[in-house]
C-alpha cells in the first residue's frame, strides 16, 4: 500500500516539481544552519534549527527524496570541517569519509521520523528520531579513535542552564535535545495530525523543557565551598616545540619556561601549568631534566605540571605529563591514554595520574585528547578528584572546540579543570563549566594567564550511573523501528481486508 507521501511525490503529481524545489531549499537551509552552528566555532541557536527543514519536509515526500535531502543537507553543513581535517590535522582525503558516516546517521534519523509520521505515530516520531541520533552518537564515540570529538553537544557549551544536563545524561542528553524541538515541531505540523495529538506533543515538550531548565538552575546553584581557591598560572611560551633535550633547542625551551615560572611564582601562583610535549627527552636523560624542573618547583614553592615526550631506549615512547611538588616529594607521572592516530606513534598509558593536593584535596592529570573520551574523565570522577590539570597543545584553529570539550568533561563529573591549550585556548573552568579565566594563546608569542579555581568535586549522577541515557536512547530507537514496521504491516493487512469481497 502506498502512503500519502509516496503518492504526492510520484512524477504524475502536479506538485512534484514544487516539492523538488522545497527539497533543494531544505538542503540549503539545513546545510547553512549546520555549517555555522557546528564545527570549530559555533552559533548555538543555529544547531537547533539545522534538522528542522528536513523534518518538516520528510513526511510530505517519498522515502528516497527524504534520504537524499537529509544526506545532502548534512554533508553540506559538515563542509566546515574539511580545511581543519585536511590542512590542520594533515589527514588524507579518505578521512573525509567519516563525515559521510555522520551524514548517514542523520539520514537514518530523518527516515525513522518520516516512517513514524506517515503512519500517524506522532509522539513516537518526536521521541524516537532524537533518540536515534543520540544512540548513534554514543555508538560512534564508543568505537571511534577520536572518541566523542564529532558530537554536536559541544555546540551548546556556552548555554549554561542547558549544558548542565550532561551531569545527568552525559553528552548524549544534549545530542537528544538538539533534535527534539525540530522533531516535535515537525510532528505538530505533519499531515493528518489532530488537535488532541497537538496538545499531547506540546505537553511532552513543555515538561521536558521545564525539567531541563529547572535541573540546570539547581546544578548551577550547587557549588562546593569546602576548599580555598588556588591561584594557577597557565603558561604558553614562544618556543620551538619538540626540540630535543640534548640539542641547544631543549635547554632554550627550559630557560624560557623557567623565566615564566619564576615570574608566576612572584605573582602568587601556587600551580604552574605548562603545555603538552614541550621537550623531547630520552628516558636515560629524563632524570637530569626532571631534576631541573624539581629545583624550579622547590625554589619557587610551586607545583609544576609539564608535558614531555619521552623516548625509551627499547622503543617504548610516551607522551607524558609530570607534576613536580614544592616539598620535593616523588613526582606524579601520567602517560597519555588516547593518542592522535597517525601523528602520535607512542605507547598508550595504562594508569590514572592521581596525587594529593596542596591542602588535602585530590588532584588528577590528563593530556589534551584524553578529554575527547567521556569514560576516562569519568574514572577521575569516580576517584573523587577535586581538580584536573591538563597540559595540551591545540592546532591554533581548534582551540575553542577543544577547550569546550574539556568544559563538558568537567560538568559531567563535577570537576574543576585547568587546561593549557598552547597555541589555542588557556582556560580555567569550575565544576559547572563556568569559565573563571580564559585567554587565546598566540602561536608566535609567549603569554601567561593567572587566575583562580576552587578545588572541590560536585558529584554527579553521570559519574555514578554512566551511560544509562544512551542505552535508553538505544531502546527507544528500537521501539521506534518496531513501531514503524508494525504499523506498516497493519496498513498492508487493512488494505488487503478492504479489497476482499464481502460475503452477505
Amino acid at each position: 500500500m502506498n502512503s500519502a507521501a509516496d503518492h504526492l511525490t510520484r512524477p504524475g503529481d502536479p506538485h512534484h516539481g514544487r516539492r523538488r524545489w522545497y527539497a533543494v531549499l531544505a538542503i540549503l537551509l539545513t546545510g547553512t544552519a549546520l555549517y555555522f552552528g557546528s564545527g570549530l566555532a559555533t552559533i548555538p541557536a543555529l544547531t537547533w534549527l539545522a534538522p528542522l527543514p528536513v523534518f518538516l519536509l520528510a513526511g510530505r515526500i517519498s522515502a528516497r527524496s527524504a534520504a537524499v535531502t537529509a544526506f545532502a543537507g548534512w554533508t553540506l553543513g559538515l563542509a566546515n570541517l574539511w580545511h581543519y581535517l585536511l590542512k590542520d590535522l594533515e589527514l588524507p582525503p579518505p578521512a573525509l569519509s567519516f563525515l559521510l558516516l555522520l551524514a548517514g546517521v542523520f539520514t537514518l534519523t530523518a527516515l525513522l521520523f518520516r516512517a513514524l509520521v506517515i503512519r500517524r505515530r506522532f509522539i513516537l516520531a518526536a521521541l524516537a528520531a532524537p533518540a536515534c541520533w543520540a544512540a548513534c552518537d554514543f555508538l560512534i564515540a564508543t568505537v571511534s579513535p577520536h572518541g566523542a570529538f564529532t558530537s554536536l553537544a559541544y555546540t551548546q557549551a556556552e548555554v549554561r542552564p542547558v549544558i548542565q544536563v550532561v551531569s545527568l545524561t552525559g553528552p548524549w542528553g544534549i545530542s537528544f535535545l538538539l533534535m527534539l524541538p525540530a522533531a516535535v515541531l515537525a510532528a505538530l505540523l505533519a499531515p493528518g495530525v489532530r488537535r488532541r495529538m497537538v496538545l499531547q506533543l506540546s505537553a511532552v515538550f513543555t515538561v521536558v523543557a521545564l525539567g531541563i531548565f529547572g535541573y540546570g538552575a539547581w546544578r548551577l546553584s550547587d557549588t562546593p565551598t569546602a576548599h580555598q581557591p588556588v591561584r594557577i598560572a597557565v603558561v604558553s611560551a614562544n618556543t620551538e616545540d619538540d626540540s630535543n633535550w640534548t640539542t641547544p633547542g631543549g635547554p632554550a625551551i627550559l630557560a624560557n619556561y623557567s623565566r615564566a615560572i619564576v615570574e608566576a611564582a612572584r605573582q602568587g601562583a601556587e600551580i604552574v601549568l605548562l603545555p603538552e610535549k614541550i621537550i623531547d627527552v630520552q628516558a636515560s636523560a629524563l632524570a637530569g631534566l626532571s631534576d631541573s624542573f624539581q629545583k624550579l618547583a622547590t625554589s619557587n614553592n610551586v607545583e609544576i605540571a609539564v608535558g614531555l615526550t619521552v623516548f625509551a631506549d627499547q622503543g617504548n615512547d610516551y607522551n607524558r605529563a609530570i607534576v613536580f611538588r614544592p616539598d620535593g616529594g616523588a613526582p606524579t607521572e601520567y602517560d597519555k591514554h588516547h593518542l592522535i592516530p597517525g601523528l602520535e606513534p607512542y605507547a598508550v598509558g595504562d594508569h590514572l595520574g592521581l596525587m594529593d593536593g596542596s591542602a588535602g584535596e585530590r588532584w588528577g592529570v590528563l593530556i589534551c585528547k584524553d578529554l575527547d573520551f567521556p569514560p576516562l574523565s569519568r574514572q577521575y570522577g569516580k576517584a573523587g578528584v577535586d581538580l584536573l590539570l591538563v597540559p595540551a597543545l591545540d592546532f591554533d584553529n581548534d582551540g575553542w572546540l577543544h577547550s569546550r570539550m574539556a568544559l563538558l568533561r568537567g560538568i559531567e563529573n563535577g570537576i574543576p579543570i585547568a587546561r593549557n591549550g598552547s597555541k589555542g585556548r588557556l582556560t580555567l573552568t569550575d565544576q559547572h563549566g563556568r569559565i573563571t579565566s580564559e585567554l587565546s594563546a598566540p602561536s608566535n608569542d609567549s603569554v601567561t594567564m593567572l587566575g583562580e579555581l576552587t578545588p572541590g568535586i560536585a558529584r554527579t549522577p553521570y559519574t555514578r550511573w554512566g551511560d544509562w541515557f544512551a542505552y535508553l536512547c538505544i531502546l527507544l530507537t528500537a521501539t521506534g523501528l518496531a513501531g514503524a514496521v508494525r504499523s506498516r504491516s497493519l496498513l498492508r493487512r487493512n488494505a488487503v481486508d478492504s479489497s476482499a469481497p464481502r460475503v452477505i
